[in-house]
């Protein structure tokens, strides 16, 4: 197959360590380019200067726009003006050659950018969702949902809640590289929280739960900002004592981080499409405890691989039990349902599966 791919021109893909930015699509798309080239199939990767791939790397002489040269790091990523701008350069480059016959797939991460070149394409396009379904999102897609050329991939079945009547052709789950993530069956001592710095994600409730406890916490994620308000009202002041701020952290320092935790909270406040951290965790052995909301109920095996709890409370009577839990059925959990390899096999299906339907 003849695979177009393209994620995003804000950064490298992948991003470097030295970013600082926490983009999982970015990781995820180039790892599924280098495996499904590293399968034979003919996969041409756009993507700003500094994408490295098995694949063929298209940058268009691009550098990321995140410190670009003329901008520098002065672009408000909250006005999305200049980032539509900067990654349809990309996205029109991939449609005039698919029109030329360059490709007989193209797979897209940022559909509200690329859904109007899509429809006009003769090249089926296939986006994989990473956000949840939101009001303006549930427009825009319920839009196109005659447009038989455009497919849709969930990351979770209930994603899909919000909006089913659109051309969705399967879930796929994500997965990560096992080797990078080592198993460790020695239980560590401290509870870990991992993610952005915002509300939804609950780190607020994470330091309640390590405060009723009386067990060490660590927190890593995003660079801590003065301008990021939940940082500075709700996380900030809570530094300190059996608190500690572990920055944002390369993927080495991360398993270690993982591997050597008792558990990872995950107290999310918002109905999460994934949850990456939860397999990260799990293939180092960790357990996770996480509040009931998005994919989590497919994710974690409750009372196997963690637990799923509904509030502060039930997180905090999880923690004390979570000796229960055995590290090894934590990892095989996720060796057969969340790794690299069963991601890539199930998109190579979805791929073969939409070029069967469009011959019909």
């Amino acid at each position: 197959m003849r695979i177009a791919m393209f994620c995003s021109g804000l950064l490298p893909t992948p991003p470097a360590n030295k970013e600082n930015i926490i983009y999982a699509p970015l990781h995820l798309t180039a790892a599924l380019a280098s495996e499904m080239a590293k399968r034979g199939h003919s996969v041409t990767l756009f993507g700003a200067k500094g994408t490295k791939s098995k694949a063929t790397v298209v940058d268009l002489n691009l550098p990321p726009l995140f410190n670009h040269p003329q901008i520098g790091d002065s672009i408000d990523f909250k006005n999305h003006s200049t980032i539509n701008f900067y990654e349809q350069v990309f996205i029109s480059e991939i449609y005039r050659r698919a029109a030329e016959g360059e490709f007989d797939i193209i797979h897209i991460h940022p559909v509200d950018m690329a859904i109007n070149f899509a429809i006009n394409s003769k090249v089926p396009t296939v986006f994989t969702l990473h956000d949840p379904i939101s009001n303006w999102r549930r427009f825009i897609y319920s839009m196109y949902r005659e447009n038989k050329n455009i497919y849709y991939v969930s990351i979770s079945d209930s994603q899909r809640l919000p909006l089913k009547n659109i051309n969705f052709i399967d879930t796929v789950y994500h997965g990560i590289d096992l080797e990078i993530y080592p198993f460790s069956a020695r239980q560590g001592d401290y509870l870990l929280s991992a993610s952005r710095f915002v509300p939804e994600k609950g780190i607020d409730v994470a330091i309640k739960v390590a405060q009723r406890t009386n067990l060490p916490l660590k927190i890593a994620g995003e660079p801590a900002v003065s301008t990021n308000s939940y940082w500075m009202k709700k996380i900030k002041p809570a530094i300190g004592g059996i608190i500690s701020y572990e920055g944002i952290l390369p993927v080495s320092d991360m398993s270690r981080l993982y591997k050597s935790a008792a558990a990872l909270l995950f107290p999310i406040k918002l109905e999460e499409s994934f949850g990456l951290v939860m397999i990260e965790a799990m293939a180092c052995g960790t357990p996770v405890i996480a509040f009931n909301r998005g994919s989590v109920k497919e994710i974690i095996k409750d009372g196997m691989t963690g637990f799923i709890v509904d509030d502060l409370n039930g997180m905090v009577r999880a923690v004390k039990k979570i000796n229960s839990i055995d590290r090894e059925a934590c990892r095989r959990h996720v060796e057969e349902n969340f790794s690299l390899q069963k991601m890539v096999d199930k998109y190579e299906l979805v791929y073969e599966k939409i070029l069967k339907q469009e011959k019909k």
